[in-house]
């Protein structure tokens, strides 16, 4: 079925649902593309480590439309694009089933878990993908770029916020409150949430990481920061 453009308000519809993207940034298997819930570009410009692109990204024979294909992967993803995650959940178990040394599936199945808000079993997901792909840290996307549906996103952010302020106690959920943050580049907020975590588990690999990559970033930050003060005070002297 083609997609079919919303008047003027750049949306298409397909799947029963409207999406932001166009029908073709639902096809896996392009050469050279970071497909994680939709085709998020080259995967190179993502920061994706080469070799985790060639075991557990493209694994397809040529390019296929998640919409019209049966394997488990594309069911998967097409699921969640439809919003139907469950179905998504238990789509990508099929394929951590036949794969189970694949990272990215448990990191893409960890956000099929956070929209059916189980997030204990998403932490358990996020750990295990991170395991496998520790550079993951260094890759470059939004969380919220991939739902085609963004007030989907913001339903689903709410809810992981309303259950850490409801259980604060909750660990797990700090630290997929966090891996969220992280990932929209919101540094600061997550920290807080990493903080909880490491007070809990002070060795806690995943959440060390994930701090150690944003305090990195500021640091950096800050190196730039002096280097343009220093900059626009030289630029100053030169115009009197």
């Amino acid at each position: 079925m083609g997609h079919v453009h919303g008047s003027g308000c750049g949306h298409y519809y397909y799947g029963g649902v409207w999406s932001i993207y166009p029908r073709t940034y639902y096809t896996r298997g392009r050469r050279n593309s970071f497909y994680f819930f939709v085709n998020l570009g080259d995967f190179r410009r993502r920061n994706v480590p080469e070799y985790v692109y060639e075991r557990s990204v493209y694994v397809e024979d040529e390019p296929i439309d998640v919409y019209e294909d049966s394997n488990p992967l594309s069911r998967a993803y097409a699921a969640f694009a439809k919003g139907s995650f469950y179905e998504s959940v238990i789509a990508f178990n099929e394929s951590i089933d036949s794969d189970p040394e694949n990272g990215v599936l448990y990191l893409a199945r960890a956000q099929a878990h956070i929209a059916i808000a189980d997030y204990r079993t998403a932490y358990e997901d996020l750990i295990r993908g991170m395991e496998l792909v520790p550079e993951w840290t260094e890759v470059e996307f939004s969380i919220a770029e991939l739902y085609g549906n963004p007030e989907w996103f913001e339903a689903h952010y709410e809810s992981l916020a309303r259950w850490v302020g409801d259980y604060p106690r909750d660990y797990k959920a700090h630290f997929v409150l966090g891996y969220i943050h992280y990932f929209q580049q919101d540094y600061a907020a997550a920290k807080s949430e990493f903080i909880y975590a490491l007070a809990w588990d002070k060795n806690h690999p995943q959440a060390t990481m994930l701090m150690d990559s944003i305090l990195a970033y500021e640091a950096e930050a800050e190196v730039l920061a002096a280097e343009n003060e220093d900059l626009e005070a030289v630029e100053e002297e030169q115009e009197l």
